[in-house]
């Protein structure tokens, strides 16, 4: 009887040494790593609250929100600096900022070949047709295209 047992318990400790083996390859496989090459891009990130650079090239979209509050504008325009309201104003520079909707800053172009700081607030998720005149603001200071306080 000694011997069946000695059997079974060489047989159980055999059976427990292969199951643990299968697991586990003895041969290690080398795969190859396939890398991708990806192209750079030079995108600017939007980072909430941080404004974007200056651009002169006004898109679409900016262009037409200044359109649409361009009464507005010239109204503020002339309450605060005197502009004539006849004058045609444009925007000369634009930026960006992301905040509670997306807050367009503009550089308006005045007679005296000084710059109009214009900010607009759009919020999209808002689809009123009425214009709010509270979500156009103009600064107070007139600016030179060079000056680095913009």
């Amino acid at each position: 009887m000694q011997s069946k047992t000695i059997f079974v318990l060489i047989c159980t400790i055999l059976v427990a040494l292969f199951e643990t083996s299968n697991s586990a390859p003895a041969v290690v496989k080398q795969e190859k790593a396939i890398v991708k090459e990806h192209a750079v891009t030079n995108k600017p990130v939007k980072i909430g609250g941080g404004r974007t650079a200056w651009s002169t090239k006004i898109d679409a979209k900016s262009k037409k929100l200044f359109d649409t509050h361009k009464k507005i504008i010239s109204k503020k325009l002339h309450d605060l600096h005197k502009v004539d309201l006849k004058h045609k104003i444009k925007p000369a520079k634009v930026a960006s900022q992301i905040v509670s909707g997306v807050l367009y800053h503009y550089l308006i172009e005045l007679p005296t070949k000084q710059y109009a700081y214009v900010t607009i607030l759009s919020q999209a998720w808002k689809k009123s047709k009425v214009l709010n005149e509270q979500h156009v603001t103009v600064r107070p200071k007139l600016y030179d295209l060079k000056d680095q306080n913009i």
